[in-house]
C-alpha cells in the first residue's frame, strides 16, 4: 500500500488503519512512518478516531490558529472535547511536535471519553502506584501531567505490561508508526489482520530442502575453501556494525525478552554446572554433540535455559577454542591492572620493542589474515601468557567441569615463544611468559564452550559471582569486537535463509569455528562456538516502547562426516552447519524448541 513501510514493525497497523481511512499517505506513495507528527496532525488524527466525542466545553480561539489554517476545524474540535489545551500566552504552537507523554495523555483522554459520558480521569484501578519505575527505566523523566495518564494506559492495556523495565523516552517527539500502533491497540484492530508472515521461515521447515539449498551451493569449493566456514566477514551485512555490538550486549535498546516455554533458572554462579536438559532430539544425527543456552530476564535477572546433547562429552573441538586463551589473558592483565583496556596494549617479546596491538592479533586468530602470523601460531603465543596447567584449572573453575583438558596447543610453534604484554602509556609490562611449560592436549565439551562464550557475551548482565573473575567490561569490548569479525558467517545465513535480515535490529553475532580432518577417526569436523543476539518486531498491534522482542543464546555445535574424501566431507559438514543453525534459529523465533 505505502512503498516505505515494508521492514517497518507498524507496518500492519498502518496497513489497517489506512484501510479504514484513518490515516493518509503523501502523493508520492509513502507513508514516512518515522517521520515525527506535530500538535496540529495528531489534533486531526483523533477526530478521526473518535468521532463520536461529545463536548465538554467551550473551543479555546488560540491566537496562532486562524480560521484558514488547514486543521483549525480539528483543533477547535479537539479543545472543546477537552482533549488539548493551548499554551499561557493563548497559542497553540500547532506546528510544534507531540512528545510520546503528551500523545499518550490526548489519546488517553479520548479513549477514557468514549467510554464514557462524563469527564474520566486518570485513576487507575488495577495498575499498583509503583508501576511506572516497573515498567519503564526512565520512569523519572515521565512528566509530572502525564504520569496518571501512562499508568492508565498500562492500566487498560494500551501499553504492553512487560516482566522487565524498557525505555519510554516520554519526551521524544512520536512518530507517524508509532502513532498508527497506538491507535491499533485503542481500536482493538484484530490481532489476525496485523500479524506478520515470514514466509521463508515456514518454509525452512522442510530441513532437508534448506540442507540441500546450502549443499548445492558447496559445488565450487573443497577442503581448503568452503561456502560458509570461509565466507568472511566482507560479506557479512553486519560488518559495519561490530563496533556497536559490545554496547548492544550491555543493554539491547527497547526490546524485551522473549520467554520460550522452558525451564529458566538464575544463570549458574561461576564453577557450578547448570541443569542441562536434553532437548535437541531434532538436530541431525551427524552432530556429535551440541549445547545450547537460551536467556530471558526475570525481575531484573538474567535467567538461562540450557539444553544439550552430550554436551559435558571431552571432544576435540579444534580451533574453536582459540578464544579461550585472550579471555585468559584479559582476565590476567585486569587482576594486575584493572583500569587499563587491554585493546590498548602491545605484545612483543619480552624487552623488545614496538610490538603488535593485542585487537589486531586477536583478530587475525578469527579472521585467518594471516598479516602477521597464522591463527595457529598466534593462539599458541597466547597461551604462552599462561602455564597449560593453570589454564586448565582456570577453565575447570570456571564451567565446573573438571574432566575437561586444555593443555594442548594448536599444532603451530608459537609466533613469540617468550612473549610480554606491554603498555605503551604507563611503559608497564603487565604479563609475561612463565616459559616452562609441558602441553598436553585439548579436549573440551560443547557446554564448557557454551558458557565460556555467555560468561563473555552476558557479562555486563551478569552478577559478579557468575561473572569470569578480575575480567574488565573496557577490555571486553576488544574480544567482542575481534569475535565478530570471525571468518564463519553460518548465523548470518541463517538468518538470511528465514528471511529475517531486513528485519532484524541490532544484530550481534560473536563466534569462533573450528575445523579439520582427524586421521585416528577418519573423518572430517567441523565445530561452530556463537553468541547470536538481535531483536524483531513484535507480533500484533504493539506500543512504541514494546515495539520489539530480544533473542539471546549462545551455542556450540559439532559436525562430523566420514566419507572417505576430504573435500566431499568438508562440504557436506559445512552445509550441514549452515542447516543446523538455520534450523535451531528458525525453532528460536518460532517458539517451537521443543
Amino acid at each position: 500500500m505505502f512503498s516505505d513501510i515494508g521492514h517497518h514493525w507498524a507496518s500492519g497497523c498502518i496497513v489497517a488503519l489506512a484501510r479504514r481511512k484513518l490515516i493518509n499517505g503523501y502523493p508520492n506513495g509513502t507513508f514516512r512512518p518515522l517521520a515525527t507528527v506535530s500538535r496540529a496532525e495528531f489534533a486531526a488524527l483523533m477526530q478521526r478516531v473518535f468521532p463520536d466525542l461529545l463536548p465538554q466545553q467551550s473551543a479555546t480561539q488560540f491566537t496562532d490558529v486562524k480560521a484558514e489554517y488547514w486543521a483549525s476545524e480539528a483543533i477547535a474540535w479537539a479543545s472543546d472535547r477537552g482533549l488539548f489545551s493551548g499554551y499561557d500566552n493563548g497559542t497553540f504552537r500547532p506546528g510544534q511536535t507531540i512528545s510520546r507523554a503528551q500523545a499518550i495523555l490526548v489519546l488517553m483522554s479520548g479513549f477514557s471519553s468514549g467510554q464514557s459520558a462524563e469527564p474520566v480521569g486518570f485513576e487507575s484501578e488495577n495498575a499498583p502506584p509503583d508501576a511506572l519505575s516497573e515498567q519503564f527505566l526512565d520512569a523519572a523523566e515521565i512528566p509530572d501531567y502525564a504520569r496518571d495518564a501512562i499508568n492508565q494506559a498500562l492500566d487498560q492495556k494500551v501499553l504492553i505490561t512487560l516482566d522487565q523495565p524498557r525505555t519510554l523516552k516520554p519526551m521524544q517527539a512520536i512518530t507517524r508508526g508509532e502513532v498508527a500502533a497506538l491507535f491499533c491497540r485503542v481500536l482493538e484492530i484484530p490481532s489476525a489482520e496485523l500479524e506478520r508472515q515470514y514466509p521463508a521461515i515456514a518454509a525452512a521447515q522442510d530441513r532437508q530442502a534448506v540442507f540441500a539449498q546450502f549443499l548445492n551451493q558447496e559445488s565450487e569449493f573443497d577442503a581448503e575453501k568452503l561456502a560458509f566456514l570461509d565466507r568472511k566477514i566482507e560479506r557479512s551485512p553486519y560488518r559495519n556494525q561490530i563496533a556497536d555490538y559490545a554496547v548492544r550486549l550491555q543493554i539491547p535498546e527497547g526490546a524485551a525478552s522473549i520467554q520460550q516455554n522452558g525451564s529458566y533458572l538464575p544463570y549458574p554462579d561461576r564453577g557450578d554446572i547448570p541443569l542441562i536438559q536434553p532437548g535437541l532430539g531434532f538436530l541431525s544425527p551427524d552432530i556429535l554433540s551440541g549445547c545450547v543456552c537460551l536467556s530471558t530476564v526475570r525481575d531484573g535477572r538474567l535467567q538461562s535455559w540450557w539444553l544439550g546433547r552430550e554436551a559435558i562429552a571431552p571432544r576435540q573441538l579444534w580451533s574453536s577454542t582459540k578464544f579461550v586463551p585472550l579471555l585468559n589473558t584479559i582476565a590476567q592483565a585486569n587482576r594486575i591492572a584493572p583500569e587499563v583496556e587491554i585493546g590498548r596494549c602491545r605484545i612483543r617479546p619480552a624487552g623488545g620493542e614496538g610490538g603488535f596491538p593485542f585487537y589486531n592479533l586477536a583478530r587475525s586468530i578469527m579472521t585467518y589474515d594471516n598479516r602477521v602470523a597464522t591463527s595457529n601460531a598466534l593462539a599458541a603465543m597466547f597461551k604462552r601468557f599462561e602455564t597449560p596447567e593453570s589454564l586448565e584449572r582456570w577453565m575447570q573453575d570456571l564451567t565446573g567441569n573438571e574432566s575437561l583438558a586444555f593443555q594442548g596447543r594448536y599444532g603451530e610453534v608459537a609466533f613469540i615463544e617468550n612473549p610480554e604484554l606491554w603498555h605503551p602509556t604507563t611503559k608497564r609490562q603487565l604479563l609475561k611468559s612463565p616459559m616452562r611449560q609441558k602441553w598436553g592436549q585439548n579436549l573440551v565439551s560443547t557446554y564448557d564452550l557454551t558458557r565460556l562464550i555467555t560468561m563473555a557475551g552476558w557479562h555486563w548482565r551478569l552478577p559478579t559471582r557468575s561473572r569470569i573473575p578480575d575480567i574488565q567490561a573496557h577490555s571486553l569490548k576488544s574480544l567482542v569486537k575481534a569475535m565478530g569479525a570471525d571468518t564463519a558467517r553460518y548465523a548470518d545465513v541463517a538468518l538470511e535463509a528465514l528471511g529475517l535480515r531486513n528485519w532484524v535490529k541490532s544484530p550481534v553475532v560473536i563466534s569462533k569455528s573450528g575445523f579439520g580432518r582427524s586421521d585416528e577417526r577418519d573423518r572430517t569436523e567441523l565445530t561452530y562456538c556463537a553468541l547470536v543476539q538481535f531483536s524483531l518486531p513484535r507480533q500484533g498491534a504493539s506500543d512504541p516502547t514494546a515495539a520489539y522482542q530480544h533473542y539471546s543464546l549462545g551455542f556450540t555445535l559439532i559436525a562430523a562426516q566420514g566419507l572417505g574424501d576430504a573435500d566431499e566431507e568438508s562440504r557436506y559438514v559445512d552445509a550441514l552447519m549452515a542447516a543446523e543453525v538455520t534450523d535451531l534459529l528458525r525453532r528460536v523465533v518460532s517458539q517451537t524448541l521443543i
